[in-house]
């Protein structure tokens, strides 16, 4: 049998050890799912810890590595005597023996005791958390925002920390690497997840970190009738810290009456006019996110004063349908920062757009400012991959985000008062895009103007596109022209999609479209804010109802194209990012694009009018090849 060489020095020498071993028992092994490949791993992982501590411990191993007996015999009876809360009599390891023999002697080989235990808490959670299925809402929180959440929470030395959805243990572990770090003593450590697979993963890896003052309970942990029941050197309740990421998801919701009627947010709520705030009935509801109830749960484990960080899907932020949650922990007390996350965090694992909300217990705000950092960079791109082509890493800010919190001038971090309590995405309260917007203003002499202005001034005119129906696609040869034909401030043609002249004529007066019209995405996953302008060659063409067409009239001091430009500023685009809201995976900018500011430059210098002549000359220029080249497209053959 060949043995996995190994030579470990650091966490990605680990994980490329233990990936290898993945991979190995993947294409050798009788397993079906990664979840039992994963599992088996655990469990090896904790015979290897334990394997020392008695001469009959030895004798076993040995006896497995020699062949002598299966690991349901031989390695079983090692599990169940030390970790008897974690295996019960149906416990059985599910892989063939072989695969375990070579399992088991790679790991053995890894030097565990001296090696510093975080390292192979981070290098088995960046193997199993890819490989983790997300069909339960169960998504693999990324180390730099877990690492992130901990440094600004920062637990106190001998304080309790709880998890309720811990699942791989990332925010236990963590915990405990920074209690290491800075030579605290260690507190209690509570995890809680229903997950039998999960269960056994992170009782694994909190033995590594922190074998004397953690525990991991496998249970529901939204049954706050039987955490009740738990006895009090193991109860989750009186927590001074929560740090989880709860699953989340309307196709998983809660259901069960017996479960909604322990919780405020399983009632439903009626906003009252008169309170200006939402107010519970007592009509318990038929069903409810998972993340709601985790909501009030985790301020039901807090301690007075007791802190919570926790990350969110964003529509509980802004969904009309949410403010209640937002009213509730407000009477529960206050919200003291937030911090927006990139749409690429939890990507490969899930699109759902998320951010990170910090709440103390009992402590009631007492003006409406909070705490607000935008992370633009997460450290990996939508396909999970951390470095890029050339090999240098993708940036990320979490860790920047962490080390700004404590100082007195911040790069990240902006007090902003929250001027609707019940719309609460943070970039939207983001102070950094209007210095941001204020540095573009100073370098072209301009003033920041609104669009909202622009329209009452009778500057631009701003109108929806219109949807023609599936039905009339490829009747005609007048482009339909969607969000995703949008690029490089060009309108790309799906021939398969134009229209007939009737349907064009139809819309033509109410689009307006004309040569300068810009067109705007509004809606949708990732091109929001990106603009096209139309030419003399493609201005005859129909907008999808996810653009707007904004029209510069004669009276405005600007053209089309000096407007285009000032809306491709980062500037202008960050602010267009954070008027943007995302329910789930789908943003929409709606009504808020009234809100988006240009700095309309008073006068034109040199260098603007130079920058301009230039973006100007090339997408004109663009146009006129295109259109030539449309030309020989026409004479080709169809197969």
């Amino acid at each position: 049998m060949n043995q996995l060489e190994i030579n470990v020095t650091g966490s990605a020498d680990y994980f490329e050890s233990f990936k290898k071993l993945y991979y190995h028992l993947y294409a050798n092994s009788n397993a079906s799912r990664a979840e039992r490949i994963i599992g088996d791993l655990s469990r090896l992982l904790l015979v290897a810890l334990c394997q020392n501590r008695t001469s009959q411990y030895q004798k076993n191993v040995a006896d497995f590595l020699d062949g002598k007996g299966p690991a349901n015999q031989l390695l079983l009876p090692i599990l169940k005597d030390q970790y008897a809360t974690i295996f019960d009599n149906e416990e059985k390891f599910h892989l063939d023996d072989v695969s375990l023999r070579y399992g088991l002697s790679a790991i053995a080989n890894l030097d565990l005791h001296m090696a510093k235990s975080h390292l192979l808490g981070d290098a088995f959670q960046a193997l199993i958390g890819p490989n983790l299925r997300g069909d339960k809402g169960q998504f693999f929180t990324p180390k730099s925002i877990v690492r992130c959440m901990v440094s600004i929470i920062a637990p106190e030395a001998g304080s309790k920390v709880v998890d309720p959805a811990c699942g791989t243990g990332g925010f236990l572990i963590e915990t405990a690497t920074y209690w290491d770090q800075n030579q605290l003593e260690h507190g209690g450590l509570v995890g809680i997840d229903k997950d039998s697979d999960l269960y056994v993963l992170s009782s694994a890896l909190i033995e590594l970190v922190s074998p004397k003052t953690s525990r991991i309970l496998n249970t529901n942990s939204l049954d706050i009738k039987l955490l009740k029941k738990i006895n009090a050197s193991d109860t989750p309740f009186d927590a001074d810290y929560v740090l989880t990421n709860p699953p989340f998801g309307a196709k998983i919701p809660i259901k069960d009456q017996s479960i909604l009627e322990q919780y405020d947010l399983g009632f439903n709520w009626e906003f009252s006019k008169e309170q200006d705030k939402w107010v519970k009935t007592r009509s318990l509801k038929g069903s409810e996110d998972p993340q709601t109830l985790f909501i009030e749960l985790c301020v039901k484990l807090l301690k007075p004063n007791g802190v919570l960080g926790i990350v969110l899907p964003e529509g509980v932020f802004g969904n009309t349908r949410s403010g209640h949650v937002l009213d509730f922990l407000r009477d529960n007390g206050e919200i003291f920062a937030l911090i927006d996350c990139p749409r690429t965090s939890f990507q490969p694992g899930t699109d759902t757009k998320t951010n990170i909300l910090f709440f103390r217990k009992n402590r009631k705000s007492e003006n409406n400012q909070v705490k607000i950092a935008v992370a633009l960079n997460c450290g990996h791109d939508r396909r999970g991959r951390s470095t890029r082509a050339d090999g240098t890493p993708y940036p990320d800010d979490f860790m920047e985000i962490a080390s700004d919190w404590p100082k007195q001038s911040h790069n990240f971090w902006f007090e902003s008062k929250v001027t609707n309590k019940h719309y609460l995405v943070p970039r939207y309260y983001d102070r950094k895009t209007d210095i941001l917007l204020n540095n573009d203003a100073e370098k072209f002499g301009a003033e920041i103007v609104s669009f909202e202005e622009m329209v009452s001034k009778n500057w631009i005119s701003i109108r929806k596109g219109h949807e023609v129906g599936s039905e009339v696609y490829g009747t005609g040869d007048v482009p339909f022209v969607r969000t995703s034909d949008i690029s490089n401030f060009e309108v790309s043609i799906d021939p398969n999609k134009s229209v007939s002249n009737e349907v064009y004529e139809a819309l033509r007066s109410e689009q307006g479209l004309k040569p300068g019209s810009i067109l705007m995405v509004v809606d949708g996953r990732y091109r929001i804010g990106r603009c096209a302008i139309l030419h003399e060659t493609n201005y005859k063409c129909i907008a999808q109802s996810h653009l707007r067409i904004i029209n510069v009239s004669e009276d405005a001091p600007f053209t089309p194209f000096e407007l285009l430009y000032l809306m491709s500023l980062n500037s202008v685009q960050r602010d267009i990012r954070s008027l943007v809201f995302i329910q789930s995976t789908l943003g929409a900018l709606g009504k808020r694009i009234t809100e988006v500011k240009i700095p309309i430059p008073k006068s034109r210098s040199d260098e603007f009018i130079e920058s301009v002549n230039s973006f100007t000359h090339a997408l004109q220029e663009r146009a006129r090849l295109l259109n030539s080249l449309s030309k020989f497209e026409e004479a080709v053959v169809e197969l």
